[in-house]
């Protein structure tokens, strides 16, 4: 009797042992645990329409080599058609899309379309490999030296850490080794005008400002320049074409906070601030 039970528990803990474990449904939480554990998160963002999609869900996470090294991640799995802003922020054109972002929300890197399991293991392998997002990424840089992507992430990232010195440098770098990519230019250009706007002499941000609109008349983001050429020009003392700007783009303003800005800055130039 003895012999007929052992093979049976021998065979229901390997098979606990090479289960998958759960996916999360919040990326908030994914987020929480991420920080808390120290640890990068995965996110497969799906479609209930996608073939592939339950190709990687039934097969290949649960693989049971694949499902070893995404452990050591937090997973979460999330309907794309309902996280649409998670879509725009991380440029998610198509389903399935494997998102790799650090605890806060930093983007990694991801995968779309058909990811096979060489492709998943290769690419989490090279991320466990680092301690965190900023190392992860300097790797890549030493990898391929003339991304303009990856020194606009960095850029974004010693942005988000108030490291400006070092933010600036990058998204420098991004817009000298961007000529064939018009878009990274101009949000690595934009990017750059932040940062001076915040951090070193405001003379600089001015000239910054005025060149990003010279190079970019018809950008989408226009009016947010002007915004910021206006504060930056009031800041920096010259009231009177910081007073025309500020007004002339005052009704084209939508969001509250630039509403508030844009508010504040021409009550300070009236009363001689």
């Amino acid at each position: 009797m003895v012999r007929k039970i052992l093979p049976v528990l021998f065979l229901l803990c390997t098979s606990a042992l090479f289960s998958e474990s759960p996916w999360g449904g919040s990326i908030q939480k994914g987020f929480e645990t991420a920080k808390q554990d120290k640890k990068f998160i995965i996110v497969d963002v799906f479609a209930d329409w996608c073939t592939y999609c339950l190709v990687l869900e039934k097969e290949i996470f649960p693989d049971p080599e694949v499902s070893r090294v995404l452990d050591s991640f937090v997973k979460v799995r999330l309907d794309g058609e309902e996280f649409p802003n998670l879509r725009k922020k991380y440029n998610i054109e198509g389903y399935p899309t494997i998102l790799f972002l650090d605890g806060d929300g930093n983007y990694v890197t991801k995968i779309s379309g058909l990811a096979t399991k060489d492709d998943i293991l290769n690419i989490s392998k090279r991320i466990l490999q680092e301690p965190n997002i900023e190392s992860y990424l300097k790797t890549e840089l030493r990898r391929n030296a003339n991304s303009p992507d990856i020194h606009f992430r960095l850029g974004l990232l010693y942005f988000q850490n108030k490291e400006f010195e070092k933010a600036e440098s990058q998204f420098t770098e991004t817009i000298q080794k961007s000529n064939t990519l018009p878009i990274l230019k101009e949000n690595a250009h934009f990017n750059l005008n932040l940062v001076k706007s915040i951090h070193g002499p405001k003379e600089s941000a001015v000239k910054s400002w005025k060149e990003y609109l010279e190079l970019y008349p018809t950008s989408n983001r226009k009016v947010t320049a002007k915004l910021y050429y206006g504060l930056t020009l009031k800041d920096a003392g010259e009231s009177k074409l910081a007073k025309s700007i500020l007004t002339e783009i005052k009704p084209q303003l939508t969001t509250d906070t630039d509403k508030s800005m844009c508010n504040e800055a021409l009550s300070e130039i009236e009363r001689g601030f």
